[in-house]
């Protein structure tokens, strides 16, 4: 028969059991408390203590304790936001910190926009504790909030905004608009209390389904065309994109690649000789793919690097890229890969001439893509 507590977040009754943590967790042979809270909460795992009987984590149990209703609320929404969006989480003091302290952020910059009545939630899409997204939900309208990471540069903020802005202005492709503040500046810096100052930004909310998420009746041909156009109109921008002297995002560039393939060649010293030679292959046919294009603005540029189908949106039909954080200086066969790789035969076909709407693609990208999907899979 199972165990019954107290919900340490919402104070609901639910079942627990002490358990070995998760495999995936830091640590497996933590012990911890698996707490079923179905209703509210759904499902997560508190650390705990074995000495000198299993018990939760006294540090956990104080922290929570210092929380007034509203703090413990955010929390206990937020972990069935990510329950509900398939992300596991097991709290210790640590992420239980993190999570508070975003909270007392966006409660200070909401007050920097012009938006009233305003409740807000973790987005549950990922659980990138220094990045967090939140939902800003007004009596009508939605929107996002991202807080940044501490330490974050605002030149890669604006860098960001200027990317987007272009996107739209100069290829019609519909993604993150961002909202200016009551001051008129799209980037605001809350600083509640005697916390440090965070930059925070709000962006519009883009309705629909990720592709991802997408029925499969629903992805149509033409469904596929358009994306190939949306990432060709990206990289056209990309191509031909005056950049200002601020403008700052990292490079996923020659070093960089060349960098994760001879970390690969020297990771592991059980790698057997058929493997080090596949590896050394790849290195050699990499070098003669720079010595051929090196980093030319028709091959590199400005990209979305993470053009997975759950950053993209379908909204009325048009693809909208959106979750740009890790955008930058790359390949644009990267991004083509990224989002190809996810697509039959047949519509890799449609997808490539989608593309080749806007933008041609080289004679031998079939072979050129074999070769960035070994370097993706280091």
């Amino acid at each position: 028969m199972a165990e019954k507590m107290s919900c340490p977040f919402c104070q609901t009754q639910v079942e627990y059991a002490i358990e070995n943590s998760p495999d995936w967790y830091r640590d497996p042979s933590l012990p911890v408390y698996r707490i079923d809270c179905h209703d509210k909460c759904r499902q997560y795992w508190l650390e705990a203590i074995s000495d000198p009987h299993p018990q939760i984590d006294p540090a956990i149990v104080t922290f929570l304790d210092s929380l007034n209703d509203e703090q413990r609320t955010f929390v206990s929404e937020s972990t069935r936001h990510a329950c509900d969006n398939g992300i596991l989480i097991v709290y210790n003091r640590n992420i239980l910190q993190y999570l508070v302290t975003d909270w007392h952020y966006v409660k200070a910059a909401v007050t920097l926009y012009e938006l009233n009545n305003v409740s807000f939630q973790i987005s549950g899409i990922g659980f990138d504790v220094a990045n967090m997204l939140f939902f800003l939900d007004t009596a009508d309208a939605r929107f996002t909030l991202r807080l940044h990471r501490a330490g974050t540069s605002i030149h890669e903020i604006r860098s960001k905004i200027y990317w987007l802005q272009a996107l739209w202005n100069e290829a019609s492709i519909r993604t993150l608009s961002p909202v200016p503040g009551r001051d008129g500046e799209m980037i605001q810096c809350p600083s509640p209390n005697d916390l440090s100052p965070r930059y925070a930004t709000v962006y519009d909310w883009i309705p629909g389904e990720t592709l991802h998420g997408l029925p499969a009746a629903e992805k149509t041909p033409e469904l596929i065309r358009k994306l190939g156009i949306m990432v060709g109109r990206m990289h056209a921008v990309s191509e031909t994109l005056e950049l200002p002297n601020w403008f700052t995002r990292p490079r996923y560039d020659t070093d960089w690649i060349t960098a994760k393939i001879e970390a690969a060649l020297g990771s592991d010293t059980d790698t057997s000789a058929e493997e080090l030679a596949k590896l050394s292959s790849l290195s050699l046919r990499f070098s003669q793919f720079v010595a051929e294009h090196g980093e030319e603005r028709d091959v590199f540029g400005l990209i979305h690097s993470d053009l997975e189908p759950h950053n993209i949106i379908v909204s009325d039909g048009q693809p909208c890229p959106i979750d740009v954080m890790e955008f930058g200086f790359g390949y644009y066969l990267s991004d083509i890969l990224t989002l190809s790789r996810h697509f039959s035969e047949d519509e890799q076909t449609i997808f490539f001439e989608g593309y080749q709407e806007i933008r041609a693609l080289p004679t031998d990208y079939p072979q050129q893509l074999a070769l960035f999907e070994e370097i993706r899979v280091l």
